[in-house]
């Protein structure tokens, strides 16, 4: 049960997983960073696998808006799955966050509770597919509204190179106001809506 139901001051647990070279790890640092820059505690823990050998990666991240006592995430309020394995073999979570590119086989279970978004496409547009995860994070803000756009725009300056700011903010933007009713139902997006923090 996500603790927003029970109180404004509430815990938002994401875990994102995907394979070495899509942005995993830095998705959650900029996430963690914009957070903390609003006065908001978080914490970030990884697993880390290359993009030679096509490794699992993962980023545990949570948010809050008062002291974390304990760091590890214990319920998933947000899941996102960057491959269609990922997807595929789940942890459970109130919501699941996804590409459309990705989502070949979404599994019956969940059908009910996902979230898809062009990610990819976003992503060639502004100009590069790498930019994917800056498109993620942009729709996780907005499904949870885990820091202000100023504070994001500055974590992703300072963990990406400047040849890459523009491209990467155009991202970012473009997924925080990208409409995701055009691709999901209300019922989906109002799950997302018990958990996100609402100060």
């Amino acid at each position: 049960m996500p603790t927003n139901s029970k109180s404004k001051n509430c815990d938002i647990n994401i875990m994102i997983r995907g394979i070495g070279g899509q942005g995993v790890k830095l998705a959650g640092t900029i996430i963690g960073q914009a957070a903390i820059s609003d006065g908001r505690s978080a914490v970030q823990s990884t697993k880390y696998g290359s993009a030679i050998t096509g490794g699992e990666t993962r980023s545990e991240i949570k948010v809050s808006t008062k002291k974390i006592i304990y760091p590890r995430i214990t319920d998933i309020d947000g899941y996102v799955a960057l491959t269609l394995d990922d997807l595929e073999n789940y942890f459970e979570s109130l919501i699941y966050i996804t590409s459309t590119e990705v989502a070949k086989r979404i599994p019956k279970s969940i059908k009910e509770k996902i979230v898809l978004a062009p990610m990819i496409a976003i992503a060639e547009e502004v100009g590069s597919m790498k930019a994917m995860n800056m498109v993620l994070i942009g729709i996780l803000n907005q499904l949870f509204n885990l820091a202000s756009s100023e504070a994001f725009i500055l974590a992703i300056k300072s963990h990406t190179a400047e040849s890459f700011h523009e491209v990467n903010i155009k991202a970012y933007e473009k997924g925080l106001a990208l409409d995701l009713k055009k691709y999901n139902s209300e019922d989906i997006l109002l799950l997302a809506d018990v958990c996100r923090i609402k100060e």
